[in-house]
């Protein structure tokens, strides 16, 4: 076939389609969306267009409803599973993306897509056209000629069926297909065959006689008894078989060759539908690197710096972007920008010319509270200026934060991507001509343009994007939480960062020392269980153990394999010993590693203190996570776990630890934004709350409420807040779901204000499209209206857990600011925040003051219908607290 000369490519959607759904699991938009099966459908046809060049190009679909086929025989793919709710709801936009891109689709009500495939093979066949048709359904290759050739998409690897290669694979030229799969079926559209008879016997059968017809006529020359049997009885199956597996060649569709004549993409239409997408790649090719339209320079003389500052001065507003090194330490220099288009950068690292003098103005500048300073991720600037001794005042704006107050669902806020939705701008992610010395010190070569204007760049992007998204603040109501919460935590979390924590790190030795062996012990445990050794934490060397040689069932499934998840092994416990000691493994190991080990790494050499980051824009709710380590995520369940927290300890000889935790804070805001009666004066009345529910829902007095009551009736309490179904709670609670349900059915009718106040916030996010907290941050929801069952449910539930576990993130972060305006400058530093605790390192002598007043503070940091209760304890370590007597 001649490549380049007159092609078509027919394209099966479907098969393409279904391919791109499982060959990539779980993308979705920062909204929950599915986009695995768009991106990987785009992924293909891109490859397509790209490695084969077609002149022209059809995407066949198959219709939704029955075909002729299932007329003819009920179990007609009955094996096949219905396709996925995620892919179903993913089919119309493929077929946008499809329009964008001016290929032609061609589908037909009651048709399937490999007959209207065989049908345009037929026509273009009449108008001498090159034909390749990619799919991965091997009923395509009973049209291979020398015209016609399949590219097969089934396995991971293209592979081109001509004559030959049919041939060589299947034992009959394609024109044998049909009769060959009459006689061998389909399993994958249950086309039945003749049941016992396989590739071999079939392909022997019709090399030997034909076709079908011609293996029937001679069914007594047929020297083995067995396929004689196997015939005679199969007959009727085999010639449905046939009916089935020979495509329709005469399907009413045209063939429109002007449609098929690849053609320019939609350009903007792409754009359009790659960002909403997400698919920041993608619109990055789309799109050419923004080029320099501004008038950039190196600034280093004193004279030229102080201009720069006058101008800044009056206009009271600047946008920096400070380069430091890998560490966050050393600054090379500070790119500013007070006007779109015009930037300066001011090099500070080693080899700058730049004064004294300079750098003083620069320090001035910076300092000035009255002027506005602007920044993405202004925390990281700040920190990285404190090392040169700058204390930056005046932090007013932060495009990342008000980009995450605007979409507090997408998976990050880096500068190139926000550039990119909301300038239209490609900015290039070039670094900077800066090399940094094993000491971390800066030297930066000025003789060359790119470095300093790709600073410069940025920094006029941040001030681009500032007068983009601070009008779309004022316009959702965003603006007073961004600036009277947000933007004051910047500089809170700063400084929590650089204050750090004392770890005691002889402790955290001998405990991974004490773990290690333990671990030692329990492998050899493992090895004798599973009768040999091999690698416990390779998940294939244990599918080995778990399934071929002890039997053990497999109750869940991924793509590499049986499953031998935590989850799996729980189940599995109950069948063999082995399962419940590798998940005795499994803690361990993860202590070791991922905490005690990985802390001691962490501490910092110079201060000695771990100087974890405090992360102001990841989380939807509004919460603040941490990492390097995670603190949010060390275990308390358990008590191995719970010795982590002994590390923490003050990092100074008088001191010591305060730690001041709300108590059931998510339960007192569901209160107040229900008004539930009931729920409101069980905690106006200081009562017992999951006590109190649990008289109610097993309709006794508190007093007769035993402690397996109180716990069942606690999961109940947060069950209702995270949205939990009845399966979950009866997993949770070891009961059945009819159990679950009645559990469910008492709470409300005990709390009927709660009912009431989930029903009308989910009606709302449905009018809405978005929920909001008690300081009104607000979560778009616009799954909430899918006609994805699992999609909707999961919107639902977010729904209703947002306004209070969102309010809760709200609380706790008016309590740091209050706090931290309280205890500036006293010697008292605020440490560590996890989830509703805050922790305080404060000299011993002003401990119960301290407490006194961060108790005053955190349950009058707004007005509830109910009270809010802060329990204060203090020690010499996290771990081992006493409550506080005030």
């Amino acid at each position: 076939m001649n490549k380049k000369g007159r092609n078509i490519y027919l394209v099966d959607g479907n098969c393409l389609c279904y391919r791109a759904f499982y060959a990539i699991h779980e993308l979705s938009t920062s909204r929950g969306v599915p986009t695995n099966a768009v991106y990987g459908f785009l992924n293909m046809l891109r490859k397509l267009i790209r490695e084969h060049e077609p002149e022209m190009l059809t995407i066949v679909f198959d219709s939704k409803g029955p075909t002729v086929r299932h007329a003819k025989y009920e179990d007609y793919k009955i094996h096949r599973k219905p396709m996925p709710e995620d892919l179903v709801d993913q089919i119309p936009r493929i077929k946008e993306v499809i329009d964008a891109y001016n290929i032609s689709i061609c589908e037909l009500e009651g048709y399937e897509a490999d007959d209207i495939i065989a049908t345009l093979v037929e026509k273009a066949g009449k108008k001498g056209l090159d034909v390749t048709i990619v799919t991965g359904d091997k009923d395509a290759l009973q049209l291979v000629s020398d015209k016609v050739r399949v590219l097969s998409h089934h396995a991971a690897d293209e592979k081109v069926y001509g004559i030959d290669e049919v041939t060589e694979k299947y034992g009959v030229a394609p024109d044998s297909m049909v009769e060959l799969m009459a006689l061998m079926g389909d399993a994958s559209d249950n086309i039945p065959g003749v049941k016992g008879i396989g590739l071999v016997t079939a392909s022997k059968l019709i090399a030997e006689f034909g076709d079908l017809k011609g293996v029937y006529k001679n069914i007594e020359n047929i020297s083995s008894a067995s396929v004689k049997k196997k015939l005679a009885e199969g007959r009727e199956m085999a010639e449905l078989s046939r009916e089935l597996v020979e495509l329709d060649r005469k399907v009413p569709v045209k063939l429109d060759l002007d449609k098929a004549r690849m053609s320019e993409p939609d350009q903007e239409r792409l754009v359009e539908l790659f960002r909403e997408f997400e698919f920041e790649k993608l619109l990055r090719e789309m799109m050419p690197a923004g080029e320099d339209e501004g008038d950039y320079s190196v600034k280093e003389d004193v004279s030229s710096v102080e201009k720069i500052v006058r101008a800044v001065a009056k206009k009271k507003m600047v946008s920096l972007r400070v380069m430091n090194g890998p560490d966050g330490q050393d600054v090379a220099g500070i790119a500013f920008c007070w006007k779109e288009g015009k930037a300066c950068f001011v090099p500070l690292g080693k080899g700058s010319s730049a004064s004294r003098d300079a750098t003083k103005l620069v320090k001035g500048m910076l300092e000035d509270g009255s002027v506005r300073k602007i920044g993405h991720d202004l925390k990281k600037d700040m920190l990285a200026l404190r090392s040169r001794g700058i204390d930056v005042k005046g932090a007013a704006f932060d495009v990342m934060i008000a980009d995450y107050l605007i979409d507090p669902s997408r998976p990050k806020y880096d500068l190139e991507g926000m550039a990119m939705r909301h300038l239209g701008y490609n900015l290039s992610r070039e670094e900077s001509g800066i090399e940094w010395d094993e000491k971390g010190q800066a030297s930066i070569d000025l003789s060359g343009a790119g470095g300093f204007e790709h600073d410069c760049r940025k920094c006029d992007v941040i001030l681009r994007l500032y007068n983009t998204l601070n009008p779309v603040l004022e316009e959702k109501r965003l603006e007073e939480l961004f600036r009277d919460v947000e933007m004051p935590l910047v500089r809170v979390l700063a400084d929590m960062e650089a204050a750090g924590v004392g770890v005691d790190t002889g402790y955290l030795k001998e405990q991974s020392r004490s773990i290690g062996k333990k671990l030692e012990d329990v492998s050899k445990k493992i090895y004798k269980l599973a009768g040999e050794d091999f690698n416990i934490n390779s998940p294939k060397q244990l599918q080995v153990i778990l399934y071929d040689k002890l039997g053990l069932p497999v109750t869940k499934r991924t793509k590499t394999g049986a499953s031998t998840d935590e989850s799996v092994l729980r189940k599995l416990a109950s069948c063999h010993e082995l399962p419940g000691i590798l998940l005795e493994y499994r803690e361990m190991n993860k202590l070791k590693t991922g905490y005690y080990d990985s802390i001691i790494e962490l501490v910092d050499r110079k201060t000695g203190r771990l100087h974890a980051h405090f992360n102001q824009a990841v989380t939807a709710t509004g919460r603040l996570s941490s990492s390097e380590p995670n603190l949010q995520n060390i275990p308390i369940k358990t008590t191995m776990g719970k010795e982590i927290r002994r590390a923490f300890v003050p990092g100074e000889k008088d001191k010591v630890l305060i730690a001041a935790d709300y108590s059931q804070i998510e339960l007192r805001i569901l209160a107040h934004l229900s008004g539930d009666k009931n729920l409101v004066e069980a905690f106006k009345g200081e009562e017992d709350v999951h006590r109190f529910t649990a008289s109610l829902i097993f309709d006794c007095p508190p007093d007769k409420v035993t402690e397996e009551m109180r716990s069942a009736a606690k999961t109940v309490n947060f069950a209702i807040i995270y949205g939990m179904s009845p399966f979950g709670l009866a997993k949770d609670l070891g009961i059945s779901v009819e159990e679950a349900y009645k559990f469910i059915g008492s709470y409300f009718k005990r709390y009927s204000g709660v009912s009431g106040f989930i029903d009308k916030t989910i009606d709302e996010a449905k009018k809405k499209g978005y929920v909001t907290t008690l300081l009104k941050r607000r979560r778009y929801i616009p799954e909430i209206k899918s006609p994805n069952e699992r999609l909707k449910g999961f919107a639902e539930r977010v729904a209703v857990n947002t306004p209070v576990q969102g309010s809760a993130a709200d609380l706790i972060k008016l309590a740091m600011i209050a706090c931290h305006e309280e205890f500036e400058g006293t010697g008292v530093s605020m440490i560590i925040q996890v989830h509703d605790e805050l922790v305080f390192e404060v000299p011993v002598k002003m401990m119960k003051d301290v407490a006194g007043k961060v108790k005053e503070i955190m349950e009058g940091v707004i007005d509830l219908k109910v009270p809010l209760k802060v329990d204060i304890e203090s020690g010499s370590n996290w771990l081992d607290l006493e409550p506080v007597v005030l």
